[in-house]
């Protein structure tokens, strides 16, 4: 029997038509799963990345600030050498800075020893460790060296002792033989050694005199 409105379809067609939007379902519940579980993904592996960002610029900042110098020092001092003790970032730096304002606050006569004035943290440094010992300027130990032989040897051996790139800037503020290095130094230290002869500079010494004397001369006024 048929009820008004009613399709000439049979009932097994009909039970196939509705059993495939049935199964439309579950494909669609799939879609979504797998949806939700890529975004779930893609925010784990940002967050992963940022995790493991933050921890390499930790450990370099802490590599930078106290394991390699506590590596230094302590290499420095199996070695022989006498310094001060590290202070994280700062170094000797504060020290350094709280001495030369006390040494220039205090007054001072012509014949007085200009150099605890001038230096007054290096001279300590040589009354307490001797005329070799390192110091630190922030995280970087700096080795003193006071005998001419050993300063001679430096200077000399450029390839063994090249100059510290501390501040990368000072190459392109300062050039000449200070900033030079390598070949190039060699190079241009030929060029004025001949200027610096014992005798070129001896011919030299009147010059000196008198513009010390002139100096020392409008001092006493």
């Amino acid at each position: 029997l048929k009820t008004p409105g009613q399709s000439d379809a049979s009932p097994h067609q009909y039970l196939l038509r509705h059993s495939q939007k049935l199964a439309d379902y579950p494909t669609l519940s799939l879609s979504l799963s797998l949806g939700g579980k890529m975004e779930i993904s893609l925010a784990s592996l940002t967050v992963s990345i940022a995790i493991a960002a933050v921890s390499w610029w930790v450990w370099r900042t802490l590599n930078w600030v106290w394991f390699k110098p506590k590596m230094l020092e302590s290499c420095l001092r199996r070695q022989g050498l006498a310094g001060t003790p590290y202070t994280p970032l700062v170094g000797d730096l504060k020290k350094i800075f709280s001495m030369a304002t006390e040494a220039k606050s205090r007054p001072i006569k012509l014949t007085d020893d200009i150099q605890p004035r001038v230096m007054p943290y290096l001279m300590q440094m040589l009354k307490t460790h001797g005329r070799t010992f390192f110091t630190w300027f922030g995280p970087i130990p700096v080795i003193i060296i006071t005998d001419p032989a050993q300063i001679k040897e430096v200077l000399n051996k450029v390839y063994d002792f090249p100059k510290a790139n501390t501040f990368p800037m000072f190459k392109l503020i300062v050039t000449g033989i200070v900033s030079y290095d390598g070949d190039k130094w060699a190079k241009h230290r030929r060029i004025i050694n001949p200027a610096f002869h014992l005798e070129k500079i001896k011919i030299m010494v009147p010059a000196f005199h008198k513009s010390c004397s002139e100096v020392v001369g409008e001092w006493d006024k």
